[in-house]
């Protein structure tokens, strides 16, 4: 368990990701995770196969409580919806809607997300990898009490950070790759408001600076 859950967390797709919760949520470990045989054995009994990106973060999350408004749908509870030909992945506290990826695209590596609010037309992320990071990076900034977020300039903050990830609800920013990350905002479609939080006294500068 803990040497396949350290290649996936040191791996290309994801070091990002592990490094920014353990920056800036809090301790992540292999604890946190699924053994790869008990994954394979819950979705065996299923008859659900997983694309390659969904099964690899529930190797390194099936366990992860996120503590915001976010929640990880366990494997144990996945399930291939007939009627609307998805699997649903993430879900929120409110019960207002369902992300994951259509039964069609589970042979696909690192498929598009569709969100239940807004129908299947189109999907709302361009894959699962920019997906869990955005959903990471929006509980932080909106579901952490402990500090609201910052609203900016949008103009200001679109040319100093730069684009992680955009998606139909929204463009996610960072003032550097994931894993170093001191900065993060969301900015709404259309170019207003923009919201952002920091971890360093830089990056509170930085923020002042783009207010």
């Amino acid at each position: 368990m803990n040497s396949a859950w350290s290649q996936l967390a040191n791996g290309a797709r994801w070091r990002g990701v592990v490094s920014f919760i353990r920056n800036w949520v809090g301790p992540f470990d292999s604890q946190q995770g699924m053994a790869p045989k008990e994954l394979d054995n819950i979705l065996r009994t299923k008859s659900l196969h997983l694309p390659t990106a969904v099964r690899e973060w529930y190797v390194l999350a099936a366990n992860w409580n996120q503590g915001g408004l976010g929640v990880w749908i366990h494997p144990r509870d996945l399930t291939a919806c007939a009627e609307d030909g998805m699997v649903w992945i993430l879900t929120d506290t409110e019960g207002i809607t369902q992300w994951g990826v259509r039964v069609a695209d589970l042979d696909a590596e690192d498929p598009p997300v569709y969100s239940l609010a807004a129908g299947m037309d189109e999907s709302e992320f361009p894959n699962f990898t920019s997906f869990v990071g955005a959903m990471i990076v929006n509980d932080l900034l909106f579901a952490d009490h402990r500090e609201e977020p910052v609203e900016l300039d949008p103009s200001s903050a679109r040319a100093a950070l730069h684009c992680l990830v955009s998606a139909r609800c929204g463009d996610f920013y960072t003032d550097a790759p994931l894993e170093s990350a001191t900065v993060v905002m969301f900015l709404y479609p259309d170019g207003a408001p923009a919201y952002a939080k920091s971890r360093t006294p830089a990056g509170r500068a930085l923020l002042e600076h783009l207010e």
